[in-house]
């Protein structure tokens, strides 16, 4: 990664790639998602210049012939898309080291994937949750947005408990219109915490994408000998053996995160694990059309 939390080289190399809605959306600027009212003859609203992914059908060839340059038509029946980035902020996103801690790499995850939704002409909104505590900034569209983006993301610090529901029901009560929610967490909380989040997304009817944000550690255990774990959160401490205990660990670990998978498939939200360790460009990848 690059100093600060959004690395350009990086965003750079994804900007082939799209970020779409999987079901149609509401709205009235014109964009990449396929809109709920469908009519007959859409209205011409503007040009835009051409980008690659656009399709060349909707490119003005007279247009190109006076300006040698390609631009697309767009129309009312596709239509920008709000999307509402939200990141844990909790005690436990504090683990780890310069790039690998947890909340860096989630801030890493959450700013690469804001600029590059402004880019495509979405509007952005950004916030953090810790406990039963939300801060959120409303989407807004516009390139310039990224900067208030980054100041906020830059700003977080963990601290307090890991809760899910408390927070995006304050969130759903906020944003009024229509949106697609990124959670980044770590999700070391309560099972029935996580599904009864999932569950208010869907009844809410918003697609989601859950990016699971764990160490190396948590998912390998790599400790040797008796070593003493403190909870981040409740300060609870604990001693173990880590060689007798690391077999047994990592079955949890990974029925756990099958688990988190299964259950977000259930309520049609996306799961993406994404170890710290990982590029940030690569859970991006999974979500994105070329």
């Amino acid at each position: 990664m690059a100093n600060g939390i959004l690395d350009i080289e990086t965003a750079s190399r994804l900007k082939r790639f799209y970020f779409r809605s999987p079901s149609r959306v509401r709205g009235r600027k014109a964009g990449i998602h396929k809109s709920l009212y469908k009519g007959i003859s859409p209205d011409f609203l503007e040009y835009k210049e051409y980008n690659r992914g656009d399709e060349l059908r909707q490119v003005d060839w007279r247009l190109y012939g006076r300006h040698d340059r390609l631009y697309v038509k767009k129309f009312e029946d596709e239509v920008n898309l709000a999307w509402c980035i939200l990141v844990d902020s909790s005690a436990s996103m504090g683990y780890g080291g310069g790039d690998s801690r947890k909340l860096r790499y989630a801030e890493s995850l959450a700013a690469t994937l804001a600029y590059l939704l402004l880019r495509q002409g979405d509007s952005v909104g950004a916030g953090s949750f810790s406990g039963k505590d939300l801060s959120l900034m409303p989407p807004r569209a516009g390139n310039s947005y990224i900067a208030p983006i980054l100041e906020k993301l830059e700003s977080l610090a963990p601290e307090g408990g890991t809760a899910l529901a408390g927070p995006l029901l304050k969130a759903l009560e906020v944003l009024k219109q229509d949106a697609s929610f990124v959670i980044i967490s770590d999700l070391l909380t309560d099972e029935s915490e996580i599904e009864k989040a999932l569950q208010l997304l869907k009844a809410a009817k918003k697609d989601a994408v859950i990016f699971h944000v764990l160490h190396e550690d948590e998912i390998d255990f790599g400790f040797r000998g008796p070593i003493e774990f403190l909870d981040m959160e409740s300060q609870e401490k604990v001693i173990v053996d880590a060689d007798a205990i690391r077999d047994g660990y990592r079955k949890r670990i990974r029925e756990f995160t099958g688990r988190l998978k299964l259950l977000c498939h259930e309520y049609e939200s996306r799961y993406v694990l994404s170890p710290t360790s990982r590029p940030v460009e690569e859970p991006l990848i999974e979500i994105a059309d070329k």
